[in-house]
């Protein structure tokens, strides 16, 4: 049975009413330097930390994540304080320590970015471009409810990964961006691998089970608004692994986006 398109209405209604907020609020936005309390370092590479409490002007690039697996300090960041709610942390960036309200409101606002909002557009498109998964058609009718069903599902994963499950197995649900002092296979794989491959709040690596399984939660709720043909067992799984890759994909953005665009401007890869 098809699924009528008012379903959609309320994500998308949503999203359109808190994109200019949530433009202000992205993570590529640069913002001030921050006078709250010290922060916790969490460095961008797996199991590199400084477990103890340090005044953000003493943070390092290379303690925070350009030095990588060393972690070992030799200059001083110039990078402002990152916000806690802001999902995309640059190489070499201090941040704050996560709170559990801080993991709700990321959640609630990485689900209505404008990058999630590409995503939703071009996960529609390409699903109507080779009449696929969710099969409602092929006309303008079929696309519009592909939308809506692509930011359901988006908005249902964000909400269930970041908001409750990372706030629940105590991880850390931000992305920490390798930067240009790695090698691009490095980078690549390190980005590919973060949908699976986690943190806990103190910077321990492990299984990132909150993405992993608020996934996996958003793919069984497509049961309630897919086609009947896309509601059997074999498809929420097919669902969750794709979710999965368009994450990782998402991952890859976020790791060399900055430099791509600054190429395309630029005419050269910095």
């Amino acid at each position: 049975m098809t699924t009528p398109l008012s379903r959609f209405s309320l994500p998308l209604l949503l999203a359109l009413l808190t994109l200019p907020a949530t433009y202000r609020a992205f993570g590529y936005v640069v913002e001030s330097p921050s006078t709250d309390p010290p922060a916790v370092t969490l460095p961008d590479s797996p199991g590199a930390m400084l477990s103890s409490p340090l005044d953000s002007s003493s943070l390092t690039a290379e303690a925070t994540g350009q030095a990588g697996f060393a972690g070992q300090a030799t200059g001083t960041s110039t990078k402002p304080m990152a916000l806690p709610r802001v999902k995309l942390i640059y190489a070499g960036q201090p941040v704050p320590k996560q709170e559990a309200h801080d993991k709700i409101l990321l959640g609630l606002r990485e689900s209505v970015t404008p990058f999630s909002m590409l995503g939703w557009v071009f996960s529609a498109g390409w699903s109507q471009l080779i009449d696929g998964m969710p099969n409602y058609g092929t006309n303008s009718q079929a696309f519009a409810q592909r939308l809506g069903a692509a930011a359901a599902l988006g908005t249902s994963k964000e909400i269930f990964s970041d908001a409750v499950l990372a706030t629940a197995f105590h991880q850390d649900p931000r992305y920490y961006q390798l930067g240009k002092s790695h090698k691009f296979i490095n980078r690549a794989l390190y980005a590919g691998t973060r949908p699976i491959v986690g943190r806990t709040d103190s910077g321990k690596t492990i299984p990132n089970y909150a993405f992993i399984l608020g996934t996996g939660g958003a793919a069984a709720l497509t049961r309630t608004y897919y086609p009947e043909r896309n509601q059997t067992t074999g498809k929420v799984f097919q669902t969750w692994a794709t979710s999965l890759g368009g994450s990782a994909l998402g991952s890859l953005v976020s790791e060399f986006g900055g430099q791509v665009i600054g190429w395309l401007r630029l005419g050269k890869y910095e």
